[in-house]
């Protein structure tokens, strides 16, 4: 599969209908990884991990590393042709990739969020996609939270995900409380 530079245009911000091509693309997308590089795990996170969830049309993974040095992964990462963005704050803690993907004539963006196993976006973004799949009453309320974000903030993502926030903090209490 050929990774391509993250495709900037606005129509990759707009919130549509789940698409089963996501789960196409994620594996394809750690296959070539995973066969690639050896110190890498790739889980699917994210709206696009689960079925039926409306979201953005960007692929969300959480590459798993046993490097201790998260940046020697992401030059690995980079060798595969993927790239950062100037618009995403890339930190030493939390360095990540994208790219994108071209499939059925459509363009699909990837972000790979680079982390050690323990680390909070591995285990929460594991756990609130697993809650989602589960209880379609936090599907739903989280996915009302997107589209107010995205009528808030549809461009900047930073902006986009701290309006998501609260609802996030909602399910993770609903999720840990048993309720």
């Amino acid at each position: 599969m050929r990774i391509n530079p993250f495709d900037e245009n606005p129509c990759h911000r707009k919130i549509v209908s789940y698409d089963e091509v996501y789960g196409e693309i994620f594996s394809a997308i750690k296959a070539q990884v995973e066969s690639s590089i050896d110190t890498a795990r790739l889980f699917h996170i994210g709206s696009t991990a689960v079925p039926g969830l409306r979201g953005k049309p960007m692929i969300d993974i959480v590459a798993v590393t046993t490097r201790k040095n998260l940046r020697a992964e992401q030059a690995q990462l980079r060798k595969l042709n993927f790239h950062e963005r100037d618009t995403w704050t890339d930190t030493d803690d939390k360095p990540y990739v994208c790219g994108s993907v071209l499939r059925n004539c459509s363009t699909y963006n990837i972000n790979i969020h680079i982390c050690h196993r323990e680390d909070w976006i591995h285990k929460e973004g594991l756990k609130l996609a697993h809650a989602l799949k589960a209880r379609e009453d936090l599907c739903r309320k989280y996915e009302l939270a997107k589209d107010k974000a995205h009528s808030l903030e549809p461009t900047d993502p930073e902006k986009y995900n701290q309006a998501k926030e609260q609802v996030i903090h909602e399910i993770y209490q609903t999720i840990n409380s048993g309720i």
